[in-house]
């Protein structure tokens, strides 16, 4: 028995790549664990195990009687006594025993308990080992492939390829290598589950460090990438250096580089556009192949326009509105495109709203809605900059006084006058 579980234990070994001291924990534990729950409360075995230096022991507490009930808790005056020579009826000793002895039932059950030990020991290993590369690229081998992925070899563990994070065209048999990026580690059924993806923008920028060396050295950054997958990507890059073309760099003499990243990908096509701190000049970059005419940004909406020549709307806007959706999650912007003549008439349109707000302000806010002032007194207002009653509100009391010249109580009158106006109208 003991044979046939240190065998067990050798094949483990081999195949999981466990040390020999993972097995004698996990072994030493298997057997504590089941020899705890035979002795009952009689007391605790002691279990020294040491695969490395070939140590095997196993003691278990025994009573010295004249007369044994029990094999398991007793021992014999004249047994005890060649176990330990001070032995005396009723001292408790510890006798070694052999898996043999303990009967094929409990090796058994050691040997169950021996795989939960282990499996638990592997799980810890491929956190361990896996933990630290969430979001790296891995290279395994395929071991099978159906209708819900891969699956892949990696080391002395699997991972899988879901079909939902597989490039439209990714096909593979067994044996075949393969490079994906390390997605997320799932707990399937209490047991680790390395989840990989070739769809992820991140597996993109991580190309890009392993096949262009500026970007490995961090001579040149990627800075943001937006991908739909095996179709077509854009990829902003930056370098603080002025010496580096950071697009040349990474497209390569004669496109060799982007090329190569791009046969990985499944032949997806790849935009590679300098980044700028400069939202307006990103955006115009992003956009490309399309020439920008103007562009208006709209901070609290998030919103940049983008007004191009005519004949370039449906370049701008790309097949299916690809080049713009990726140019928007490219630079972080909503992207309104507009076409120059379009733009013109909204130009004017907006003019005219504008001119209409300006006249309904000028109506509302006017100097001359406040009867408390004479026509003298608005003269010296707005020839001191103070045009109407939103800034007569803001103007402090002793100001309104040196421009009217009056005094500090007409002062106070007038700016009493102004809020409570303002007040009304904000009611209304």
């Amino acid at each position: 028995m003991l044979k046939e579980i240190l065998k067990v234990a050798d094949e483990i070994v081999r195949e999981k790549g466990f040390s020999r001291k993972i097995i004698s924990n996990a072994l030493r534990d298997a057997i504590y664990t089941a020899l705890v729950k035979k002795l009952g409360k009689y007391g605790e075995p002691v279990v020294e195990i040491d695969l490395e230096k070939n140590i095997f022991n196993i003691s278990v507490p025994k009573e010295v009687v004249e007369d044994v009930d029990s094999v398991w808790h007793e021992i014999l005056l004249d047994d005890a006594l060649k176990i330990d020579k001070d032995a005396y009826l009723g001292k408790v000793i510890m006798v070694p025993v052999t898996i043999e002895e303990i009967g094929r039932q409990l090796a058994t059950t050691v040997k169950t308990r021996l795989f939960e030990k282990l499996r638990d020991a592997e799980k810890d290993i491929v956190y361990s080992e896996f933990q630290g590369k969430v979001g790296e690229i891995i290279t395994g081998i395929v071991l099978k492939s159906d209708k819900e992925g891969v699956t892949v070899s990696i080391g002395k563990t699997e991972a899988i390829l879901p079909k939902k994070e597989m490039i439209p065209g990714d096909y593979y048999t067994r044996g075949d290598y393969i490079r994906a990026l390390l997605l997320e580690i799932k707990l399937i059924k209490g047991w680790p589950q390395l989840v990989l993806s070739r769809t992820h923008p991140q597996f993109l920028k991580k190309l890009f460090e392993s096949e262009i060396p500026e970007v490995f050295d961090g001579l040149v950054e990627v800075k943001s990438v937006a991908r739909e997958p095996g179709d077509r990507a854009k990829v902003a890059v930056y370098s603080t250096s002025s010496n580096i073309d950071p697009v040349g760099a990474c497209i390569g003499l004669k496109g060799v580089r982007i090329n190569a990243i791009s046969n990985e990908l499944k032949g997806e096509k790849i935009d590679v556009i300098q980044w700028s701190p400069d939202p307006v000049k990103f955006v115009c970059a992003s956009i490309s192949p399309a020439e920008v005419l103007l562009t208006n940004i709209f901070e609290d909406e998030s919103t940049i326009e983008v007004v191009v020549p005519d004949d370039q709307l449906s370049l701008a806007i790309g097949k299916r509105g690809q080049n713009v959706k990726l140019a928007s999650i490219l630079t972080g912007w909503k992207l309104d495109i507009l076409k120059e003549s379009e733009y013109k008439e909204l130009r004017k349109q907006r003019l005219i709203e504008q001119e209409q707000e300006m006249k309904e302000f000028y109506m509302i806010y006017s100097l001359d809605n406040l009867t408390v002032l004479t026509d003298e007194m608005i003269s010296k207002l707005v020839a001191a900059g103070v045009t109407d009653l939103e800034k007569l509100a803001d103007t402090d009391v002793d100001r309104i006084s040196e421009i009217l010249n009056i005094s500090h109580e007409d002062a106070i009158n007038i700016l009493n006058a102004a809020l409570d106006y303002l007040a009304s109208v904000l009611e209304e």
